[in-house]
């Protein structure tokens, strides 16, 4: 088998907008920098390739376009690049419609105002940058990829991340309820602590780099444009180990922060915080990586299923009423905001009626990673893992583009609510749509045959006790 690991710089520039609110902001300063990670694996002629970027996430026209020039430039085929975003929300420009994507709406300069000056809006020189980006990563971790071995092994990491959704005394469900909250029941999800660590060595045993999956909202919040606490995960594990590179894939963290609720400490937020998170997933990764046993990890594979999913539509009566909210004199607020999400997201449906969604599953030997391009809950992710016949598989948010929130249908139904669920831009999809992504996923993963998980040296049974060691009692 051969590996490579590459990088590239997608660092916003000072001034840009910072996607991740509901208004606009800019960037005022650079923590670190915001990076394309690429890992290329190849094994019996056939090569895939795993690529995280530190951003909020990404759309699917840049993956096309990078994929694109990928197959072109390496003969690496589109089908086998995964791309998916670290879910910083310190990144670049990425989010947003382009100008020009409300040319149909009932009132285009109307539509397009909001779109572009009220709500978080793409640079469009930076998605080409991004594009471009990504290909450099994957085309240099191509060229520099060198004979290896690969490890896989898992850890568990319970302490950073938390459901931040709870049931309230009053039957219904809520979102970041307040810490300590009397009105908590208790979560209405679960948190997914595994670290997911699939390793690169080059033969005399030292390092090449890693892959990590794990379940977190990347919302710490290091002051300035960033990785956010997965820049303190790469620095751990980087530090630990001496050198190479580290791949970031987010696991269905769409209902997961690093904020508990049911604790009374401080906030969970800025340099601290981050620097904790990081540290503690990647001191486990590291843990991981202590016990590797590197082999060949047989057979390489992907595969893909495009889905249709259906939009949610907003009523006339809804509409209405929030084109007559917006045109109030009412103040910025959470209620206005959600107002101009409705009128947008009535327009776009128009055009974009259903969403086409890519589930795709890559295969390195008794390890799967299962990808699907929406802010998908936790608990779908632990049922991929339930159900798939791998030793080893790893769930992928974000991947290949973007639609937005994707919670359980109990979140939306009679009893749900909270942030995630409430119609918007950022949710538009039927509460069955996350069953559908399972079903694709574990499908996809379960059409595949997992390779065997390596296993360390062993010796004979020995029956000779060691002679210093077989005092008798007359000894003692």
């Amino acid at each position: 088998m051969r590996a490579g690991f590459a990088s590239a710089d997608i660092t916003p520039a000072i001034g840009m907008e910072q996607p991740g609110g509901f208004s606009k902001a800019y960037h005022q300063r650079i923590h670190d920098a915001c990076c394309v990670k690429a890992a290329v694996i190849e094994g019996e002629a056939t090569r895939v390739a795993l690529v995280g970027i530190d951003a909020l996430s990404v759309k699917k026209s840049i993956v096309a376009q990078a994929r694109a020039l990928i197959e072109e430039k390496t003969g690496i085929p589109a089908s086998h690049v995964m791309v998916a975003a670290s879910h910083t929300h310190s990144g670049g420009p990425i989010v947003g419609a382009r100008p020009g994507d409300f040319a149909h709406a009932f009132d285009p300069d109307f539509c397009e105002s909001l779109a572009q000056e009220s709500a978080t809006a793409p640079d469009l020189g930076y998605l080409e940058h991004v594009a471009r980006q990504i290909a450099t990563a994957v085309i240099t971790a191509d060229q520099v990829k060198e004979e290896a071995r690969l490890s896989v092994g898992r850890g568990h990491e319970e302490t950073v991340a938390f459901n931040r959704r709870f049931w309230m005394k009053d039957g219904t469900q809520a979102t970041h309820p307040g810490k300590g909250n009397p009105d908590i029941v208790g979560p209405a999800g679960p948190a997914d602590p595994e670290v997911g660590v699939l390793g690169a060595w080059r033969p005399d045993g030292t390092f090449l780099g890693c892959i990590v999956n794990f379940t977190c909202h990347g919302t710490t919040g290091n002051p300035g444009a960033s990785a956010d606490w997965i820049y303190w995960l790469r620095k751990t594990i980087v530090g630990g180990m001496g050198g190479g590179d580290v791949v970031f894939l987010n696991g269905a963290c769409g209902d997961v922060t690093q904020v508990d609720n049911l604790s009374l400490q401080e906030g969970e937020f800025g340099t601290k915080w981050s620097r904790r998170v990081g540290q503690k997933v990647g001191a486990e990764a590291l843990k991981v990586l202590a016990m590797a046993e590197p082999a060949e990890l047989l057979p390489l594979g992907a595969s893909q299923k495009l889905l249709s999913l259906k939009s949610r539509q907003v009523t006339e009566d809804r509409f209405r009423a929030a084109l007559e909210f917006w045109n109030s004199d009412a103040p910025d607020g959470w209620d206005r905001w959600w107002a101009r999400e409705e009128i947008l997201l009535h327009e776009w449906v128009k055009v974009e009626p259903e969403v086409v969604c890519e589930v795709q599953a890559i295969q390195v030997g008794p390890a799967v990673f299962v990808a699907n391009p929406a802010e998908y809950f936790c608990q779908f992710g632990l049922n991929i893992k339930a159900r798939s016949h791998f030793p080893y598989t790893w769930v992928v948010e974000l991947a290949n583009g973007c639609i937005g929130y994707v919670p359980t249908a109990e979140a939306m139904g009679p009893h749900g609510g909270g942030y995630e669920p409430r119609l918007a831009m950022s949710s538009r999809l039927v509460p069955e749509a996350g069953q559908m992504i399972e079903d694709a996923g574990v499908e996809l993963a379960n059409a595949m045959q997992p390779g065997p998980v390596p296993e360390g040296p062993t010796v004979p049974v020995q029956r000779t006790v060691w002679q210093a060691g077989s005092a008798t009692a007359k000894d003692v």
